[in-house]
């Protein structure tokens, strides 16, 4: 794990290659250059049989534009970009499931595990047995890299740790065929922990880190 700090860096990925397959996306509830986002390496990202793929349904994922304290070995690059795209993942997860109102909820697990899968489920559940939906969508913004843990030990899993912003008034847990609420705008902390274990990197946990956060 990187325990030193030097200033703060902006990374963006420079690599963007064409995915060789189309690929699902399922979709889920949590410097002073161009940091836009780019096409994800194909390498991270699990294949889908493309006969089932649709460009509305399977977009391609791409590696946010985040920020970091951390002085980043390039396998510690590459990890973040892994949990990225993996982070991506779950919040796309997050708005198909919930907007449905747990309706739509297959491949959950692609982009969730453990805490976060379980999490997913059971909200999507509720949902289905009150007859709500989620009005408007999770959004993030301020993407902050806080720690990467790459063990030696196999027993041991590579983890990155990702803060981010997001405001609750982008989005309601409501009866269905309500609108959004209309509410001042609060941006609050999220911290996200992804994690990768047979080769693949999915959002194992996530917290409440503060009811704070800067506007953007």
């Amino acid at each position: 794990m990187k325990t030193g700090y030097g200033g703060r860096i902006r990374y963006r990925t420079t690599t963007a290659l064409t995915l060789a397959a189309a690929l699902a996306l399922p979709l889920i509830l949590s410097g002073c250059e161009d940091h836009s986002p780019v096409a994800a390496p194909t390498s991270t990202l699990p294949a889908k049989d493309s006969s089932t793929a649709t460009p509305a349904a399977d977009p391609q994922p791409t590696i946010p534009a985040y920020e970091t304290e951390l002085d980043l070995s390039p396998e510690e690059t590459e990890a973040v970009e892994g949990a990225l795209v993996a982070f991506e993942g779950y919040i796309a997860t997050i708005n198909r499931v919930f907007s449905s109102g747990g309706k739509d909820n297959k491949n959950t697990d692609q982009f969730a595990r453990d805490g976060s899968l379980k999490s997913l489920e059971t909200e999507a559940q509720t949902m289905r047995s009150k007859d709500q939906y989620m009005a408007g969508n999770y959004k993030f913004y301020d993407i902050q890299i806080e720690s990467v843990a790459l063990p030696d030990s196999d027993s041991d899993d590579d983890a990155v740790t990702i803060l981010f912003c997001t405001r609750d008034s982008d989005w309601s847990v409501v009866a269905q065929g309500e609108p959004l609420p209309s509410v001042s705008p609060q941006g609050i902390t999220m911290q996200h922990v992804v994690t990768k274990v047979d080769g693949e990197w999915k959002v194992a946990n996530q917290y409440l880190r503060s009811k704070e956060c800067a506007d953007a």
